[in-house]
C-alpha cells in the first residue's frame, strides 16, 4: 500500500484516484475549487464520470499541505494551464526524493516547456522524480474499470518502475 495525493479533481484526477484506492492504496484529493471537494465528500460522485461511485475510503481536503506531506506519490492532475501555479502552491510541502506524477498533456504557449518541465522549473529540486504517464486511455475508461495502458516515462528509470508498479493492476497496464 502507497500513500498517494492527487492535486485535481478532475476527470482524470477522479478516475485515477478511484482506481488507486481500489488497488489497494491510501488516496488523498485536493482540488483549487473548495466547492468541489464539498460535493464530491457529499455525494461521492463526479458529474462528468456518470455511474462511477467514489469509494468512501477516498479522502478529500481543501488544503494543499495535507495532500503533499507525507506522501509516496504525487500525482498532478491539474489541467495543464494550472501545472505552473499548482507547482508553486505545492513547493513548500514537497520533500526530496519525493516521486511526482504528471498526467497532464501539453506544452506551455511562453517557454515550450512540457508539464514535467514546468513542475521541474517550479520546484527547483533536483532530487524530485519527475514522470510522465500518459498514453492512449481515458477517464471515462479507467472510471469503468475498461482494459487500458499507459506509458510511464521517466530519465531515472527505477522512478518510472516504481510508478509501474503503483499504478498497474488488472485493468490497466503501465509500460516504461
Amino acid at each position: 500500500m502507497r500513500r498517494i495525493g492527487v492535486l485535481g479533481a478532475g476527470t482524470w484526477g477522479m478516475a485515477l484516484a478511484r482506481m488507486l484506492y481500489n488497488s489497494g492504496h491510501q488516496v488523498t484529493v485536493w482540488s483549487a475549487i473548495e466547492q468541489e471537494i464539498d460535493t464530491f465528500s457529499a455525494t461521492r460522485q463526479h458529474p462528468n464520470l456518470p455511474g462511477m461511485v467514489i469509494p468512501d475510503g477516498v479522502v478529500f481536503t481543501k488544503q494543499i499541505s495535507d495532500v503533499c506531506k507525507d506522501q509516496d506519490v504525487l500525482l498532478f492532475a491539474v489541467p495543464s494551464v494550472f501545472v505552473r501555479d499548482t507547482a508553486r502552491k505545492a513547493k513548500p510541502y514537497i520533500r526530496a526524493g519525493q516521486i511526482i506524477v504528471d498526467v497532464a498533456k501539453g506544452v506551455e504557449a511562453e517557454t515550450l516547456f512540457t508539464m514535467t518541465q514546468i513542475i521541474a522549473d517550479e520546484l527547483k529540486n533536483p532530487a524530485v522524480k519527475l514522470v510522465a504517464l500518459s498514453g492512449p486511455t481515458h477517464a471515462e475508461e479507467v472510471a469503468k474499470d475498461l482494459p487500458t495502458t499507459i506509458v510511464s516515462a521517466c530519465e531515472d528509470m527505477a522512478a518510472a518502475e516504481r510508478v509501474q508498479t503503483v499504478f498497474g493492476n488488472t485493468c490497466m497496464r503501465v509500460y516504461t
